[in-house]
C-alpha cells in the first residue's frame, strides 16, 4: 500500500515538475461567448439605447427630435424593413421624418454606429421591436 502511494506521489510531482503548460491566448477584445437569449438582448439593447445617446432623440412613445421608438418600429413591421440594416447604413430610411432628422441620422451612421459590433446593433433591434409590450409592463 505504501509503495502504491509513493509511486503516485511521485508521478504527481514528476507531472508538475516536467509537464507543459497549455496556454489560451485571446487576442484583446475578443469575447467568446453563446447567444444572447431573448431577455438578455432586451436588456442589453435599452442599455445601449440609452448609452449610445438613441435616447436623446428617440422617446419611446413621443416624438423628440426625431420620431418614437414606437412609431418607427411599427413602420419597418409594416414595411417588412430591417432596422440593423439601416443603421449599417445599408438601407434608406423608410420612415417620414425631416431633411434635418435624416442628416441628424446619418451623422450618427457615419460615425459612432459604425463603431457598433452586430450583436450590439441586433441587441437594440431587439429591444425597440419589444418596446410596446415593456411599455406596458
Amino acid at each position: 500500500m505504501r509503495l502504491s502511494i509513493l509511486l503516485v506521489v511521485i508521478l504527481a510531482l514528476n507531472s508538475c515538475i516536467t509537464g507543459e503548460k497549455t496556454e489560451v491566448v485571446v487576442e484583446k477584445g475578443d469575447t467568446v461567448r453563446g447567444e444572447l437569449s431573448l431577455d438578455s438582448k432586451i436588456f442589453l439593447g435599452n442599455r445601449l439605447f440609452s448609452e449610445k445617446t438613441c435616447i436623446t432623440c428617440h422617446d419611446i412613445d413621443k416624438n423628440k427630435i426625431g420620431p418614437s421608438v414606437i412609431d418607427i418600429m411599427n413602420i419597418y413591421k409594416d414595411k417588412n424593413g430591417s432596422i440593423v440594416s439601416f443603421l449599417k447604413g445599408k438601407s434608406e430610411p423608410i420612415v417620414d421624418t425631416t431633411a434635418s432628422n435624416v442628416a441628424i441620422m446619418q451623422d450618427n451612421i457615419d460615425g459612432f454606429l459604425k463603431e457598433i459590433s452586430d450583436e450590439e446593433l441586433d441587441a437594440i433591434a431587439t429591444y425597440m421591436m419589444h418596446v410596446t409590450e415593456l411599455k406596458k409592463l
